[in-house]
C-alpha cells in the first residue's frame, strides 16, 4: 500500500514528469528500506556515495516541484529527504540560491 501512494498522486496530477517521478520515488523507497536494513537511519561513513540517503533530498525537492502539496503524503521520503519544516514549502529556485 505505500508504494500505492506515489503512483497515485501522480495519476491525480497527470503528467509524465509526474509519473516518472513515481517511478523513481518507488525505486529508491526499496532501495532505502534495503539500506536501513543494513546501515540504521543514518548516514554514515559506510554509505556508500550514491547511498539513498544521498538521493532523498533532491528526490524530496523533485517531488515538491512536481506534486506540490500533495508530495506531503510521502511521509517516508520527507523523513529522510527534507523533514517537515515549512522551509521543504519554498520552490527549489529559491532553495538553491
Amino acid at each position: 500500500m505505500t508504494m500505492r501512494v506515489y503512483q497515485a498522486v501522480a495519476a491525480a496530477v497527470g503528467t509524465r514528469e509526474a509519473l516518472e517521478l513515481a517511478r523513481r520515488l518507488t525505486l529508491w523507497h526499496d532501495a532505502m528500506v534495503i539500506h536501513r536494513r543494513h546501515t540504521g537511519d543514518e548516514a554514515s561513513p559506510s554509505c556508500e556515495v550514491d547511498c539513498p540517503h544521498e538521493q532523498a533530498e533532491s528526490l524530496w525537492l523533485d517531488a515538491v516541484d512536481a506534486y506540490g502539496e500533495r508530495a506531503q503524503e510521502f511521509a517516508f521520503l520527507r523523513t529522510f529527504g527534507g523533514g517537515s519544516g515549512h522551509q521543504h514549502h519554498l520552490d527549489r529556485h529559491e532553495v538553491r540560491v
